[in-house]
């Protein structure tokens, strides 16, 4: 089966899955500790293994390697900060990062319990931990995959694994990785079908939607897939980007210069004409076509001048007044010719839905006329919900391997 890990992938994931329990087990080693200032020497110099106890190895070996370091004693990875420079150098893959959550939330609790895990990046996939023996004797065990808190029958003890063993990593913890990498492609297909599903749904009883995030969250990607899904067809999917110098004669209709050929009238000068702009045109389109979808995309909505773009069309787009009932005279109407589709007033058919985009760290979000907001349905993109656009532009062939039975509801 094809997969886009490479032994690199399988080094850094075996030198995160060690510095996972040794960072563990120097914590619950030294907890108790109330001095945030203390380096890892320091916090480390009282605590006594047997010689024969594998855990002096591994917290010699970390000590040794983190002995200048002021290590955070708790935190979550996935906020960024400290606690996620540990594993920095071997945390990202193909399709995201691995973070790393440490929690002592009394400050005595051990890290032995369950808030301590590594998890995949906007999922509830994560790698938890067994132990055994109990106070000074308690030690890790094993490491498990758990998929929203619940242990999906995958684990295998650090022996299993060759942690800690100085070699490369073994056939046991590459297929471990291999298991573990292979949820994603399930977890993120049903991610994307939630969120998908959610914002069809929306832009199905409203008819106008907004999807609305920081930059780069793939929210142009996500509105096109959906118009597709939609519409069905290319053709019935029309794409504009507002900026400030959009106006109402490109989106609905104007008067355009044309150049005359025939010399016997204006002699082949420049005149205006009324043109049809991009929404009206598609519209029109729409008209010859009742029982299929048009899907009309506005990427960075929020750029225009939306009352001087739409104009009258405020009311048009309402979805109360989609349809005849919604025509409206327009500014040109006294050009529009007859036989025009639109010759006694122009409306917005019923099977025209529209789909922006806006950032919402921009300036211009500010001035957004809120008779235009009321008439939109809102979806936030965050940027955990669209991982599955990296995954998705991998081309990664998941690996398919059963996960039967597993709850992979996104919480």
């Amino acid at each position: 089966m094809d997969t886009l890990l490479t032994d690199q992938d399988y080094k850094n994931f075996k030198q995160l899955l060690e510095y996972f329990v040794s960072y563990l087990e120097f914590l619950e080693a030294t907890k108790g500790s109330s001095d945030k200032n203390k380096k890892v020497k320091e916090l480390a110099k009282n605590v006594h293994y047997n010689d024969e106890d594998p855990r002096k190895r591994r917290l010699d070996d970390f000590v040794n390697k983190h002995g200048e370091e002021q290590l955070p004693r708790s935190g979550q990875g996935y906020k960024g900060g400290s606690i996620q420079d540990g594993i920095k150098d071997c945390c990202d893959y193909n399709a995201n990062k691995i973070c790393l959550s440490a929690n002592n939330r009394n400050k005595v609790a051990t890290y032995f319990s369950k808030p301590s895990y590594l998890h995949w990046f906007g999922t509830t996939l994560n790698i938890d931990i067994e132990t055994s023996g109990k106070d000074k004797d308690k030690t890790i065990t094993k490491l498990k995959i758990t998929l929203n808190k619940k242990d999906i029958g995958e684990e295998k003890s650090l022996e299993e694994l060759g942690l800690f063993d100085g070699k490369d990593p073994n056939p046991i913890l590459k297929a471990f990785f291999d298991k573990y990498y292979s949820i994603l492609d399930k977890y993120y297909s049903t991610l994307k079908n939630m969120l998908e599903t959610e914002i069809k749904d929306l832009l199905k009883a409203n008819h106008n939607i907004i999807l609305t995030g920081a930059p780069g969250t793939g929210k142009t990607y996500l509105s096109k897939r959906i118009a597709k899904d939609i519409a069905g067809d290319e053709s019935r999917i029309g794409f504009v980007q507002f900026h400030p110098s959009y106006d109402y004669t490109d989106f609905v209709e104007g008067l355009r210069p044309v150049k005359t050929t025939d010399e016997e009238k204006n002699g082949g000068t420049i005149v205006f004409e009324r043109k049809d702009g991009v929404f009206k045109k598609f519209c029109k389109d729409a008209l010859q076509a009742p029982d299929h979808k048009y899907v009309f995309i506005i990427d960075e909505i929020n750029r225009g001048e939306l009352s001087k773009v739409f104009g009258e069309l405020f009311f048009s787009i309402d979805p109360g007044y989609r349809g005849e009932d919604g025509r409206v005279k327009t500014q040109y109407q006294n050009l529009v010719e007859k036989g025009d589709e639109f010759a006694e007033g122009f409306y917005v058919p019923k099977n025209v839905y529209i789909i922006g985009t806006m950032n919402d760290i921009d300036r211009s979000v500010e001035s957004m006329d809120f008779a235009m907001r009321r008439r939109f349905a809102f979806k936030e993109i965050t940027p955990e919900s669209r991982v599955d656009m990296w995954y998705d532009e991998l081309g990664k062939k998941a690996i398919k391997l059963p996960v039967g039975g597993i709850n992979l509801v996104h919480t």
